[in-house]
């Protein structure tokens, strides 16, 4: 018995042996492998448009300001779920027209958050603005384009790395999918397909839409490699997008610290009533502490023990940040915040941080484009 259970162990290795690291196999679409060699799985995920009724997201905007309506997502990972619902969007009336802040994860999110606006005011959204490239905030766009033929403002990376065409197994793709039309169930992602950004912008700039005031600042590279927010400055409103999140601990993974300090610094010098962060709930005066506290003990704790000598590998041991654990995502996404602020900490330089205490005197800072009627 014991003889025929070797002879079986020794088979069952010899066949294993091809799979070992996925390194051993023939491979004739080099494109299906990873930086480091490994397979990835579903590359291309084939649509499934499916029966049955849409997803109900089961949206309920809440007003922010008199002219300002949002909907706030839960305070979770995107998941099948949530259908992608863990990011807030937002709606500013104008005279004649919506104009709609972050899109949303979905063309039925998109589909369904509109029809409860116009329950509000029965007009089109003809411009759509994003703060940046995390697609749980701008795969509703092309509802937007579809339906009303509205012109996207927002940062050129959406079209650069996201927009196609994308060549796979010989057939032609409009664009890559995201990670939510992968994931999601089919009938939360049905009809969502990739809208270029229409309209971008090198520096912050000032324009009128619909009778309503704007500042489209951009922070840069921040919590994504190009970061921007809305400031209403006739209603002391800013929509924050993800350089600001509360009740929850944000992802840096894309971001870099000095980067997300300097994005607050730059809110926290414009006068405003109202915040409204990319995930998260309170949208008052207080709205961005959590954040101002997160990344200044980041930063802080951080260095402090690589004076100490402390090495990368144990830095997350030693800089925890317990004033935190009771957000949400704590446990998930902190741990990795600090170990990415280590690398970027090794080159810190004071001068990186930005002094944005002229633009609070002046109301808004020097412009790079003139303003604009759009």
């Amino acid at each position: 018995m014991k003889s025929l259970l070797a002879i079986l162990i020794i088979v069952a290795f010899a066949a294993a042996i091809p799979f070992i690291g996925n390194k051993s196999i023939k491979v004739e679409h080099p494109s299906h492998l990873d930086a480091d060699g490994n397979f990835i799985v579903h590359e291309w995920v084939k649509p499934h448009t499916g029966g049955g009724p849409d997803w109900n997201y089961n949206l309920k905007p809440v007003q922010v300001s008199e002219r300002v309506w949002c909907f706030f997502g839960a305070l979770e990972m995107p998941t099948k779920d949530n259908a992608g619902y863990m990011s807030n969007s937002c709606y500013i009336k104008g005279d004649d027209q919506w104009i709609a802040w972050d899109s949303g994860p979905s063309y039925i999110f998109a589909k369904q958050a509109y029809a409860e606006m116009k329950k509000i005011a029965d007009m089109p959204v003809k411009t759509v603005i994003i703060s940046h490239e995390h697609d749980d905030h701008w795969l509703g766009n092309n509802f937007y384009k579809e339906v009303f033929g509205a012109t996207i403002y927002g940062t050129p990376l959406i079209n650069e790395d996201y927009y196609g065409p994308r060549h796979v197994d010989g057939k032609d793709y409009p664009g890559m999918q995201t990670r939510m039309i992968k994931a999601l169930y089919q009938n939360a992602i049905r009809g969502t397909v990739l809208a270029k950004v229409d309209k971008t912008f090198e520096e912050t700039s000032k324009f009128t839409i619909s009778g309503v005031n704007m500042e489209y600042v951009r922070v840069g590279y921040a919590h994504s490699e190009d970061d921007w927010f809305l400031y209403l400055p006739d209603d002391k409103v800013v929509l924050a997008a993800d350089v600001v999140m509360n009740g929850r601990v944000t992802s840096n993974r894309d971001g870099i610290v000095v980067g997300q300090i300097n994005a607050i610094n730059a809110i926290r010098a414009r006068e405003w009533e109202h915040l409204v962060p990319g995930h998260g709930f309170i949208t008052d005066k207080s709205a961005a502490d959590e954040s101002v506290q997160y990344f200044a003990l980041l930063k802080d704790r951080v260095l402090a023990k690589m004076e100490e000598g402390v090495v990368a590998d144990l830095i997350t041991k030693e800089v925890t940040l317990p004033e935190f654990k009771d957000k949400d995502l704590y446990w998930i996404l902190s741990p990795g915040n600090v170990f990415r602020s280590y690398e970027e900490l090794e080159m810190f330089d004071e001068d990186d941080l930005i002094d944005y205490s002229a633009e609070k005197s002046d109301g808004g800072g020097d412009d790079q484009e003139k303003d604009e009627e759009a």
